[in-house]
């Protein structure tokens, strides 16, 4: 998978930097360190997330005035929004 992410410049330096520092000056250090920085911070939000045992019980009867009027699509960007006024 390719993400890719606009950083201000002094802060895409200091990444470089420190990545460079730890991982040393050789291919794959960027990588490394940017798997190693975004698994910290999903850890950091899961202790902030509420644990979901069964997603369709967030949205069970929530949308149901909805039917045949949006796409599947559509019906997916709805049920993101009702739970993120629920829960967060």
């Amino acid at each position: 998978m390719v993400l890719k992410v606009v950083l201000e410049n002094e802060l895409e330096n200091n990444f470089r930097e420190a990545a460079m520092k730890k991982y040393g000056y050789a291919k794959g250090s960027l990588k490394k360190a940017t798997k190693e920085a975004l698994v910290n911070w999903i850890m950091q939000q899961s202790d902030k997330m509420p644990k979901v045992q069964d997603p369709f019980k967030l949205v069970d009867g929530m949308m149901s005035h909805l039917r045949g009027k949006k796409t599947s699509v559509e019906l997916q960007h709805e049920a993101t929004k009702l739970w993120a006024k629920k829960y967060l």
